[in-house]
């Protein structure tokens, strides 16, 4: 396998370009967001390869970083997703900006990129929440993205994060939430009263309670009554 490729770029195309090394010129089609960064011809590059075969013959696809040849590689375990599309996807959207999408279910997003539809949007989503949450655990600096930062430490602020994913403002968002976590903490409250809610789900007042007594969805679904 042809894991990457060094050498002299002597062409540059719309969707490919030609590396020479050792004396062999090697096609390799790129994204967008790969062709927009490299130099003239005559320059030197390296690129980090995706070795694909396929029925009528072999191609060789080429990343700047490994990290999107990885995410490029990632997307082809989706069912319906071959190249193309990948490809597709890597020229309209960085791993950061992705990955964001897939982790709060940002298939608004995701239909705007090359290739994809809706049904296609959804279905990314659907395979790759799971295996973009494990990465997450432990190599998501590996995609340029502080994991603290996609991953909030309570709920209001995961809430928070994922209506503004969704095109909400934050500030409104984070005003949305707060009311939710009090309804959420008050109607904890009332239960432990009663005996129909949790023991000690009350807690304190505030969106501090709230974040013990509602998760992150619930006080989405309820704050996206008030937007």
């Amino acid at each position: 396998m042809i894991a990457s490729v060094s050498g002299e770029l002597i062409h540059l195309g719309l969707d490919h370009v030609v590396v020479e090394a050792g004396g062999l010129g090697y096609k390799v089609y790129i994204p967008l967001s790969t062709r927009s960064k490299l130099s003239d011809t005559g320059s030197h590059v390296r690129l980090f390869t995706h070795y694909h075969v396929k029925e009528d013959g072999v191609a060789l696809y080429g990343f700047l970083t490994a990290e999107e040849r990885d995410l490029f590689e990632l997307l082809q375990t989706v069912q319906g997703v071959g190249p193309k599309v990948a490809l597709g996807v890597l020229s309209g959207a960085g791993p950061r900006d992705f990955l964001r999408a897939i982790l709060y279910e940002d298939v608004t997003s995701l239909t705007k990129l090359p290739g994809v539809g809706k049904k296609t949007a959804q279905r990314l989503v659907m395979e790759l929440k799971e295996k973009v949450g494990q990465l997450w655990e432990g190599t998501a600096e590996k995609f340029g993205v502080p994991s603290k930062e996609f991953v909030p430490a309570d709920p209001v602020a995961e809430a928070v994060e994922a209506l503004v994913a969704l095109g909400y403002n934050r500030a409104e968002a984070a005003k949305a939430v707060e009311k939710s976590g009090q309804e959420a903490a008050k109607e904890a409250a009332a239960g432990a009263a009663t005996g129909d809610g949790p023991a000690g789900a009350a807690g304190a007042g505030g969106t501090g309670g709230a974040s013990r007594g509602a998760d992150a969805g619930e006080l989405v679904r309820r704050s996206l009554r008030k937007l």
